[in-house]
């Protein structure tokens, strides 16, 4: 069953990357793995089945000794007032700015940092399939100018807006 539905992610995912070519998802040019590191705030995403639930969304990455990344995420679900976690890992790419993300077993996404404040303060993140955007802040809250100037970057980049979810209001 869970080969079923892993098989109609894979070909929605390609339906909708071939339908969306003109995205710009190229990553920033230079990323210091280690001043990424530590915990960020999850501010506006676009929604995917198992995370529609959730809010207040952190994240927390921690370079392991190996040179890969620990990645744990922890949100509420607002029906039940749970709070689900999730751990994954990553490995560095020759790519600047992407890392490789292990999911299951055999199925591995691309991480990639689309864009990113010069002081390592929000980040602008997605992956190498359209599917995924989310605006990340070292805050728990953005300044709604900043909220606006990443969003900006994400329609210039030719991210759809209308999917973009605000997770976290501005201050």
């Amino acid at each position: 069953m869970i080969t079923l539905y892993v098989l109609a992610f894979i070909i929605a995912s390609l339906l909708y990357r071939r339908r969306h070519r003109h995205i710009d998802m190229r990553t920033v040019r230079r990323l210091e793995l280690e001043r990424y590191m530590g915990r960020w705030y999850e501010i506006a995403r676009y929604d995917r089945p198992f995370e529609r639930r959730l809010r207040n969304i952190e994240a927390r990455y921690t370079l392991r000794a190996d040179g890969n990344v620990e990645m744990e995420r922890a949100g509420i679900d607002i029906r039940t007032g749970h709070r689900h976690t999730s751990c994954r890992h990553a490995r560095r790419t020759q790519r600047s700015g992407r890392l490789r993300v292990k999911n299951f077993i055999f199925l591995h996404t691309d991480y990639c940092i689309l864009e990113l404040d010069d002081q390592y303060q929000w980040a602008l993140v997605g992956s190498t399939a359209p599917l995924h955007l989310q605006i990340l802040s070292r805050q728990p809250r953005i300044r709604r100018d900043t909220l606006r100037h990443i969003v900006g970057l994400a329609e210039r980049r030719g991210y759809p807006l209308d999917r973009l979810r605000l997770l976290r209001a501005p201050q």
